[in-house]
Order: C-alpha cells, then structure tokens, then sequence
C-alpha cells in the first residue's frame, strides 16, 4: 500500500514536470514568433496641396516697363496717365535719394520711372522769348548750415550759346555743368548739355533736331524733341527770356511750363505757378521780385521756387530747390550785381 502511494506520487511529479516543460516551451515560441515577425507598416500619407477648381499655379509675373520710343508721324489713340506703383527696388533707390541730394548742389532723378507717357503727350505751350545778353552770376549757396558758391555763366555769340554753372557745397564733389546750342521760334534751342569733371564730360543729353528726338550718351531711351524743350541748366534762361518778351505774363495765377530733361534720362513737364510778387533782399537794397512755383509732379520730385527780378533783366535773386519727401532746401541767394562774363 505504501508502496502504491509513492507511485502516485512520483507520477504526479512527473505530469507536473512534463506541463511546466510544456508551458515554458510555448512561452518560448510565441516570444521568437513576435521576435521573428516582419514589422507591421503604417501606410504613408502625403498631403498635397490642390488648387481651385479652375485655377492653375503659375510663377510669379515679372513686370517690365516697356522701352520709351519716339512719337510717330501717324495719330496714336490718347493713352491714360498712369503712375507705376513703386516695387521694393525702386522704393529702396528712392530712399536713398535724400543722402544723395545731400552732397550734390542739383540732385536729378536718375532712371525715368516717372515718365508721363512723353511720347503721347501734347507738348507744352511755345512763347515769344528775347534773349538775354551775355551775363554771369554769382550766388551764395546755403543747405541747412553748410554754405558754398555757384557760378552761372552765359554768352551769346551770333546764333550760338553757351551756358556754364560751376557750384560746390561740402561735402559733395563740385558740380559742373555745360549747355550749348542756338536759338529757334521757341526760344533757346540746345544741342547737348553735359555733366562734367576736370573739363570732360561724363554725361550728356544730346538734342538731335534733325530726327526731331533726344538721346543720351549712358541710357540706351530716346524720348521725343517737343519745341521749347530745355535741359537743366538752359531751364532758367529759357524762363529769364520769356519773361523779358512777355511780362504780362508774370501775373498772378499765371502759369509758364516746358519740357525739360537731365543726363540721365529724366523727362517730365515742368509747370511754373505764378504767386504773385515778394520783396527780398537785393546786392542794392529791397527790390520786388515775381515768385514762381514748380510743385513735384511724383515722389522724390524737386520742388522749384525762384523769384524774378524785372529790375534786373529778370534774372533771379534768389533759387530754392526742395526734393519732396525728405530733402532739406538748398537756397540760391544772389551775391553780387549781374555782370558780362570775365567782370568787365
């Protein structure tokens, strides 16, 4: 009987051996089945952006002003006046015109972004002119409290002219300008001005009347030859001549305007508002001058005032030049008396 027993027992053991040999056996398995088991994949998601129905993407446009040409003979529909919208380069160039015109005696645009459909527009009205005998001027020079001089030199010979300014103020180079031409129905009628330096010239607008345009020695434009066109130093004598032939046209409310153009290219229509008269400060004494405005017709535009001295030939007592926005006024003050050119 005891013996009977310890065989159960033993039989027990063993069936208790075999099920934990058993048991850990599949523990093995299932671990090296998951161990052994490809990955499972998440299926990838792209997200893409879809257009509007109708709607196709396309690079940005680039927007390019067409190149100014020269008025044709044939009738042209009237174009409207449109003012470019400034981009990012030409807001960044333009804001840096106030240094600029901080070291030069005549700041001047330089590209013509504010070209006012030149080739369409009607050209400005043509006055009785008389010519001014040769005279040089000396002026004071005054920006904020930095002071300089300029001289205007003008000689008549004949048919022919030529017009000097020479003016310095700290801390810009020198400026010096030459216009040479002769005279026509409209008034002074120049051939070329220049931009110069130790006698040479670096810019030039060059007035070709035969072809009827103007070109320049840099800018590859050309822009139309209206009758009474000047360039910006022939301006002030073109203005001096019309008033000696035309006082009655200085009057209050009045208005004088020509076309006038730099070396640079810059073209526009300058529009003088008569403003009555003012007593200023003259090399003899009080005289009483006409006050002319040229208001800026886009941004960083010079405004113009010069006041006219009927008692002096009209040549002006004084010049203020104004770039707007953000130019400080350089002011022209007349010096001494208007003489011939070389003192006699």
């Amino acid at each position: 009987m005891g013996r009977f027993s310890r065989r159960q027992s033993r039989a027990a053991q063993a069936l208790l051996c075999v099920a934990v040999v058993l048991l850990a056996h599949a523990v093995l398995w299932r671990a090296w089945t998951v161990a052994t088991a490809p990955p499972t994949r998440t299926p990838s998601v792209q997200v893409r952006r879809v257009p509007a129905e109708g709607v196709v993407a396309q690079p940005a446009e680039t927007i390019r002003s067409p190149a100014p040409t020269v008025a044709s003979a044939d009738p042209q529909p009237p174009r409207r006046r449109v003012t470019p919208a400034a981009t990012p380069k030409a807001a960044a160039r333009a804001a840096s015109l106030p240094v600029a015109a901080a070291s030069s005696p005549e700041p001047e645009p330089a590209a013509p972004a504010h070209s006012e459909s030149v080739s369409a527009a009607a050209p400005t009205p043509v006055y009785p002119t008389r010519i001014p005998p040769s005279t040089q001027l000396h002026f004071t020079l005054q920006r904020g409290s930095t002071v300089g001089e300029a001289m205007l030199t003008w000689r008549v010979d004949g048919e022919r002219y030529v017009l000097q300014l020479h003016a310095s103020i700290a801390p810009g180079r020198p400026l010096e300008r030459q216009s040479q031409g002769g005279f026509d129905e409209a008034g002074l009628a120049p051939l070329r001005m220049a931009d110069r330096r130790n006698g040479r010239d670096l810019r030039a607008a060059n007035f070709q009347r035969e072809q009827r345009k103007i070109s320049f020695s840099g800018p590859r434009w050309e822009w139309p030859l209206h009758p009474g066109a000047q360039d910006r130093v022939s301006w002030l004598v073109q203005l001096v001549a019309i008033a000696e032939a035309a006082p009655d046209a200085l009057r209050d409310g009045g208005e004088l305007s020509m076309w006038v153009v730099g070396t640079r290219g810059a073209l526009s229509a300058w529009r003088f508002d008569v403003r009555g008269r003012q007593d200023l400060m003259a090399p003899g004494g009080v005289a009483s001058a006409w006050w002319l405005v040229r208001e800026p017709e886009h941004p960083y535009d010079l405004r113009i005032e010069v006041w006219l001295d009927p008692a002096r030939g009209h040549w002006p007592l004084r010049l203020r030049q104004t770039q707007v926005p953000g130019g400080e006024p350089l002011e022209w003050t007349l010096r001494d008396e208007p003489q011939l050119p070389g003192g006699s």
